[in-house]
């Protein structure tokens, strides 16, 4: 599936390709399968900088710039963002890799890195650049469907 941003900062040269989630289930690898009710054409396209508290992060994008490909998560989960300087961790090993680091921002934004899911105690956060694009499902289409916020 072609996806295009939703905030029109994409170049127009670039395409964006949701590949099929994994089904495969091996010793090293397995890829846990969406919640009941969702699909991926319910995913869209957002730079990180652009995630909602409860959107369903399921892919980032690798790849040239000119033809991204997805790369799924392992393991989707509810985005609940913060910046890595506000971040509720308390300081996890990739927060404080990525604090003060110079990534790409986007046309009027202050924030440089976003952190979309804080430290459980055994996995360190979620950190991306706010200009890194990724497929999520927003958390009004995870509640439309399942009836119940992403977990």
């Amino acid at each position: 599936m072609y996806m295009t941003p939703l905030d029109g900062y994409h170049r127009p040269d670039a395409t964006w390709l949701l590949t099929s989630r994994p089904a495969t289930k091996t010793k090293y690898l397995m890829y846990e399968p969406l919640p009941q009710g969702l699909a991926l054409h319910d995913a869209v396209l957002l730079y990180a900088g652009d995630v909602r508290a409860g959107d369903l992060v399921i892919a980032e994008f690798g790849g040239k710039p000119a033809a991204r490909v997805s790369v799924h998560l392992r393991t989707p989960y509810a985005a609940d963002p913060h910046t890595v300087s506000d971040c509720p961790c308390a300081g996890c090993v990739r927060c404080k890799d990525f604090d003060g680091a110079e990534p790409h921002t986007l046309p009027g934004r202050d924030e440089r890195w976003a952190c979309l899911a804080p430290s459980d105690g055994e996995e360190p956060c979620w950190v991306y650049s706010v200009a890194t694009p990724l497929a999520v499902i927003p958390a009004a289409a995870v509640r439309a469907r399942t009836g119940r916020p992403a977990a």
